[in-house]
């Protein structure tokens, strides 16, 4: 076994990582934005992206930095059952792939709130376009903050610095390249992520000088790990397999069938086929991921419990950072059950500091970069999307110009009006009190199965009409905002306490919205869409009403 020891943080090489990861970004950038003719090319890399690329943007789009940063925490924390979410989007595959896509693929959209006017009318189209962009503006602006917060704790560059960076990097390349340089990019930052998680693990096997030696003690070392229930014996119950499931379930249904995002990145493929098997690449892409960042959670148990005198204090310099009270509980257990007490209570915390302080330079910047990439790719995917929208959904405020030249240069104008929004929304959450990354997470899970329920609605209930809409969106609106403050709302009621887990807000609130469009529906004329819509788009590159 190779000795163990820390250092004081990140050099000059380790910058000089990310610098290179800025230069590639940029470079691609540049090099597509001299392809961007029309809009159909700026928007859909002109329907003929690799399947293979599309998929990997996906999965890269779908990750965050918290989560790369805290998985590995969570199976330190709490054991392995977060990976039985993975199970969900081998469920959903039939349903998506065979369902969803070819309804999206068979219209010569480049919006998907495009098929909504054909079934309800444009007024429904718009309110669900305007949905995306206020929830996406908000989800931009978190990603951008939460990233920001990491990545300063890593590296002592102060937040706002780094909100300016993240965001105007992103944005420049993102509106010079379109949508092919959002692929690319998004390609090699998936890579980046699986290079990274794999770098740890071969670290830990290096410093043990065996495959196999690193793997923690399980049996000799008491994590107060529970096993997941499989089945829940009440709505209360927080966590089990089933209803974890159940919650990724829904929600890969949701995304796949109601968000720009993944909605955009279908149509940019050639055909239905090549769309399925782009979501099947992002379904493998994304199981190799999280059990790599599993395996990183791992490794680290194993290191720490094998170096426990490695095991950071829980406060002041060098530390992880925790509360007054974790640190004085682990001075009164002291020893090595102390050093445990901290690595659990601090596990969310303990793969940044180990990137830091112990990883060797080089190595530290690819993961650094690797921070990087998770969120700069979920930015750059969503301000396309969201210029998408407004430029398609929106036209005659957005894109009034009377050449082709001109749109693109439009789109690129409010594409970096949308990265610049982004920025300011991060901004804004420094000052605000409270958890706001809490409360826009849930704003974005309130709106998204009842806009998945008018898609549903507009592919299969032909019955359904404006008015069945209208109900669907709000009711399961209502619906999520009970499931989701629950609690709360009891407490103030009754005075006593009650809770529903949190995984069944999507299942709850997409059950209500299509019960309530079927049944509003009925009174009333089906369809109603407009007739414009319905037919064929002049052309792809266009088409923007």
């Amino acid at each position: 076994m190779t000795a163990a020891q820390t250092h004081g943080g990140l050099t000059a090489w380790d910058y000089g990582v990310v610098a290179l990861y800025f230069a590639a970004v940029m470079l691609v950038g540049w090099y597509y934005s001299r392809r961007q003719t029309d809009l159909g090319e700026y928007f859909l890399g002109g329907r003929t992206q690799n399947w293979i690329a599309v998929g990997l943007s996906v999965m890269a789009t779908l990750v965050s930095t918290i989560t790369y940063l805290t998985t590995p925490g969570e199976i330190i924390k709490n054991g392995p059952g977060v990976l039985w979410s993975a199970l969900s989007i081998w469920l959903a595959y039939p349903i998506i792939g065979y369902l969803i896509i070819p309804r999206i693929m068979a219209a010569p959209i480049v919006s998907g709130y495009e098929l909504l006017e054909r079934q309800f009318g444009r007024g429904i189209r718009r309110a669900a376009a305007l949905l995306f962009v206020l929830t996406r503006l908000s989800w931009l602006g978190l990603v951008v903050f939460t990233c920001s917060v990491a990545l300063s704790a890593m590296t002592g560059i102060p937040v706002p610095v780094l909100l300016v960076v993240v965001g105007a990097v992103t944005t420049a390349y993102t509106t010079m390249g379109g949508f092919r340089a959002v692929v690319v990019t998004d390609v090699m930052q998936a890579l980046i992520l699986f290079g990274g998680t794999l770098a740890v693990v071969f670290y830990v096997m290096w410093h043990f000088g065996s495959v196999t030696a690193w793997w923690p003690d399980l049996r000799n070392l008491d994590l107060g790990w529970k096993p997941t229930p499989v089945f829940p014996t009440s709505l209360s119950q927080r966590i089990t397999v089933f209803g974890i499931v159940l919650h990724q379930f829904i929600w890969w249904i949701a995304a796949s069938s109601s968000d720009q995002l993944t909605i955009q990145r279908y149509l940019s493929t050639r055909d239905a086929a090549s769309a399925r098997r782009s979501f099947l690449t992002n379904a493998v892409a994304g199981l190799f991921l999280g059990v790599s960042l599993a395996l990183v959670g791992f490794a680290l148990l194993g290191f720490f419990t094998h170096n426990p005198q490695l095991i950071p204090p829980a406060e002041g310099p060098g530390g992880l950072g925790l509360s007054a009270a974790v640190a004085e509980e682990a001075r009164k257990l002291g020893g090595l059950e102390g050093r445990l007490y901290v690595l659990t209570h601090g596990a969310d915390k303990l793969f940044p500091w180990f990137i830091a302080h112990v990883l060797p330079p080089v190595v530290s910047g690819l993961l650094l970069a690797a921070l990087f990439s998770a969120a700069m790719s979920s930015v750059s995917s969503g301000v396309n999307s969201v210029t998408t929208v407004l430029m398609v959904d929106f036209p005659e405020r957005f894109a009034k110009v009377a050449t082709t030249e001109g749109t693109v240069a439009r789109a690129r104008s409010i594409g970096i009006a949308v990265g610049t929004l982004a920025i300011l929304v991060a901004f804004v959450q420094q000052y605000i009190k409270g958890n706001f990354m809490e409360v826009a997470q849930k704003v974005n899970l309130f709106f998204i199965a009842p806009v998945a329920a008018l898609f549903l609605m507009a592919f299969y209930m032909k019955r359904s009409n404006a008015a069945g809409a209208w109900a669907a969106v709000i009711s399961g609106f209502l619906v999520g905002v009970v499931v989701s403050y629950y609690s709360e709302i009891v407490k103030a009621l009754t005075g006593r306490d009650a809770y529903i887990s949190f995984t069944y807000i999507l299942p709850f609130s997409l059950g209500v919205s299509l019960l309530a469009g079927y049944l509003f529906s009925l009174p009333f004329a089906p369809g109603g869409g407009s007739q414009e819509a319905r037919k064929p788009a002049e052309s792809v590159s266009v088409r923007t009403s």
